[in-house]
């Protein structure tokens, strides 16, 4: 038995700001910043849309490419960091809005930006390990600007708002997930983060501004993040190909998390392979996060850039720091 990627869908809010917007409503110029990290505009969602919103628009693309709909899904996983409400689980709003039938399943998972790879692992497991689901949709929605704090100028502008959907399915002869490999160190979980709402700093009167509204929170607390990609996405990708029947020069296009485009192109040296093999969405939609790596393959299906019968390695990265990467063939 194998699970077999069947659809995906990916949404983005209308509302673009160019590097030169950007640079306005920071006041100073980005454009220097940006240019390594590939990104070119970034998409922000308006005030009354959540990150539940996003994820709907790209559930609901997802089913009309799979000639499916909601009440045909099993399970849900929503994958976000950026979730509408601390509980109950921003999962029901989407399950709710999408129409899924009564009985079915879902969860929210937070695996910050590696969320997309753990949900599409979890989502292979569930289909493997209990015979009640046949079909699960796994959507990343990352609403990263309503916390972002402007304040913070160049790194403010790095973070975009976007959801991106898949649609997994029970197939008894095609294996289309087919091998991963996951790694995790806690001592970055200070660095960069959503910090105030809960439980260890709870939104108090003193965390709060007059206006009532909670102060941007999205801070960074040991400065720079640290770059481990480019020298541990190659050693993960390795482990999952030991873990394979593949070799690297099987794979047709990698995509990584699409937050600096130079690391991408590091990474690539790294590994021994030309940049072309790798599908980058950044300059489109700047980072969305656990959304960007789904986001990023959908455009790359749109385009036939990735085709039926491809090998496709996704890798990402989180702050915490988690790294995960998985092998999917099309």
């Amino acid at each position: 038995m194998g699970v077999k990627l069947l659809a995906t869908g990916s949404y983005a809010p209308d509302n673009t700001y160019s590097i030169e917007d950007m640079s306005e409503i920071v006041g100073e110029d980005i454009s220097d910043f940006m240019e390594p990290l590939g990104i070119k505009q970034r998409n922000m969602t308006e005030s009354e849309m959540s990150s539940a919103d996003l994820a709907v628009q790209a559930g609901k693309r997802a089913l009309e490419k799979s000639g499916l709909s909601a009440k045909d899904l099993d399970l849900l996983i929503l994958s976000t960091d950026t979730p509408d409400i601390i509980s109950p689980q921003s999962s029901a709003i989407v399950a709710n809005d999408l129409g899924m039938r009564d009985g079915a399943t879902f969860f929210d998972l937070n695996g910050s930006c590696t969320g997309f790879v753990f949900a599409t692992e979890t989502a292979k497991n569930w289909i493997e390990g209990n015979s009640d689901y046949e079909t699960v949709m796994v959507i990343s929605t990352y609403n990263m600007t309503k916390y972002a704090d402007m304040k913070r100028g160049k790194f403010f502008c790095v973070f975009s708002d976007g959801a991106g959907a898949a649609i997994y399915k029970k197939d008894e002869e095609k294996k289309g997930v087919l091998s991963s490999h996951f790694i995790g160190n806690g001592d970055q979980w200070m660095t960069l983060g959503i910090y105030v709402g809960g439980t260890r700093f709870p939104a108090t009167e003193k965390r709060i501004q007059g206006n009532g509204e909670v102060q941007p929170n999205l801070t960074f607390w040991k400065g720079e993040l640290m770059n481990r990609n480019p020298e541990l996405w190659p050693v993960i990708i390795e482990k999952m190909l030991d873990k394979s029947d593949y070799q690297l020069e099987d794979i047709d296009k990698f995509i990584f998390t699409q937050i600096n485009k130079s690391a991408i192109a590091l990474t690539c040296e790294n590994l021994g392979i030309e940049m072309e093999k790798t599908h980058n969405v950044m300059d489109k939609y700047g980072y969305t996060g656990n959304a960007c790596i789904i986001m990023a393959l959908n455009d790359a299906l749109e385009k036939k850039e990735v085709k039926e019968g491809d090998l496709v390695c996704l890798t990402a990265s989180g702050v915490g720091y988690t790294m995960a990467t998985i092998l999917i063939r099309i």
